[in-house]
């Protein structure tokens, strides 16, 4: 039986990272999630690097000027995410062929990195754990390949049970849990290198102030002993259960829409309930995945951060039953080739605090230039992104997820409490205040309940 637990992360801006670093500022649980369990790791298999585009940092201010570019250079990232991959165990098969998940859905959980941690620190001589000495990348590969050849407690009985369980398509899906946030190698090698630095810094968390000035050009994360790499990335995603006739709310982003929410005089500029009705999507229209205790679960959106950028890259999905307007109007050939249920999500993209097109239609026709014309502030003003499925409660479909994120070392600090004061955090929180990000803007490094420095802390405190 599967055990589920509450989720609650203050993922905020959404909070995804997801990060589940990341989106607007709210955490938008509405469903229990669940990790990769040691055995279905097994049958994953080790989670699949993000191929990281390298030439997006030199072009971050042509990307910050032009709304086309930066979509073009968002889709392409999740063209990359959704590349079907092949799981480790060839036995696992659905329609006589090996499963295949998405690319993103073999990334690491809270529980995979507890694990791998466990193993490379315990696997470290008592002078290098007390000297706090870095995990190298070969010890961590070691660590990672012992996580998917192990199993933990499972038994072959129970190994071989959860293979047969693959009775369809949605089932298969399953085998990657409904976890709210992942993170991909180059996020998780890079958090555990750094436990020293990481679990020293948890006490003086609510020193740096807005006010504090990094120490280093190159490294404005001073819990890090470096900033995280560009292969960096991770996935917050909202699930919904899809069993008992359960359904979705049904949410709109047309241009007039859009411009009532930022206006404050829809749904107290939030998203709301939606549109009055609910759907219920099947499994040709929206990511659905059966777990292994029965229960099945649609994915109405997922925040996908990637440290291609310095200040990263926002990429923020979500389902639609009008998928090919707006903010899916653009979705290119590699998107609909990968076919259902892909083609029915839309796509919103930030790259820095401000919007600097000066064209608020962003140099697109339609109902998609429409939409963005709604949301520009003009040149300088906030930028802004938000997720209908993640983003909830008043002001969070004003947000940008950037301006949230900045702040998601401080434990003083919340998505409420950044949205409900104006006057500290401008423009629903959007507007850049730091220059020093101690988290590198990942609520789930020192937020619970990813809490993912305290985890590493408790294995460290293990030790005497």
């Amino acid at each position: 039986m599967r055990l589920l637990r509450p989720s609650s992360l203050p993922f905020a801006c959404a909070a995804a990272l997801g990060l589940a670093m990341f989106g607007g500022c709210s955490d938008g649980a509405t469903e229990d999630d669940s990790d990769l369990r040691a055995g279905e790791r097994k049958i994953v298999g080790e989670a699949v690097a993000y191929p990281a585009d390298t030439t997006l940092a030199p072009r971050v201010s042509e990307l910050a000027k032009s709304q086309k570019a930066r979509r073009e250079a968002a889709w392409k990232a999740v063209a990359k995410i959704l590349k079907p991959i092949s799981v480790r165990e060839k036995t696992a098969k659905n329609d006589g062929k090996v499963v295949k998940l998405p690319l993103f859905r073999t990334w690491y959980g809270k529980d995979d990195m507890d694990r791998v941690f466990a193993k490379a620190y315990g696997d470290l001589t008592p002078a290098d754990r007390k000297a706090g000495r870095p995990l190298t990348a070969d010890e961590l590969k070691k660590a990672y390949t012992w996580n998917v050849t192990s199993a933990a407690s499972w038994s072959d009985a129970d190994y071989i049970a959860r293979v047969k369980q693959i009775t369809d398509a949605q089932a298969a899906q399953g085998l990657g849990g409904n976890t709210r946030v992942s993170y991909s190698p180059g996020f998780a090698s890079h958090l555990l290198a750094n436990y020293a630095p990481v679990t020293r810094c948890m006490p003086k968390l609510d020193t740096f102030g807005l006010d504090a000035k990094p120490a280093s050009a190159t490294n404005f994360a001073p819990c890090f002993a470096a900033e995280f790499p560009a292969d960096a990335a991770l996935i917050k995603a909202s699930w919904w259960r899809s069993d008992f006739g359960m359904k979705l709310p049904r949410h709109t982003t047309s241009a007039a829409s859009l411009k009532a929410r930022l206006a404050g005089t829809l749904d107290q500029g939030g998203w709301g309930a939606g549109e009055g009705d609910e759907l219920a999507p099947g499994v040709n229209d929206i990511y659905t995945v059966t777990l292994s205790d029965g229960a099945n679960f649609r994915m109405a959106g997922l925040h996908l951060v990637t440290k291609e950028l310095r200040d990263w890259m926002w990429i923020t999905l979500f389902w639609s039953d009008d998928p090919d307007t707006d903010f899916g109007a653009d979705r290119p050939a590699a998107i609909k080739a990968l076919g259902a249920p892909w083609d029915h999500y839309k796509m919103e993209v930030i790259v820095a605090y401000d919007e600097q097109d000066p064209d608020p239609r962003g140099g697109y026709t339609g109902t998609l230039g429409d939409a963005l014309a709604a949301v520009h502030p003009g040149v300088g003003g906030p930028s802004w992104g938000s997720n209908p499925y993640i983003e909830r409660g008043p002001k969070n479909a004003q947000t940008n997820c950037i301006g949230c994120h900045q702040h998601s070392h401080n434990q003083a600090f919340s998505s409420e409490s950044i949205l409900a004061d104006e006057a500290k955090f401008p423009k629903a929180g959007r507007t850049k205040l730091r220059q020093v990000f101690p988290a590198d803007y990942s609520w789930s490094v020192f937020h619970g309940p990813e809490l993912l420095a305290g985890v590493l802390d408790a294995r460290v405190r293990a030790y005497p």
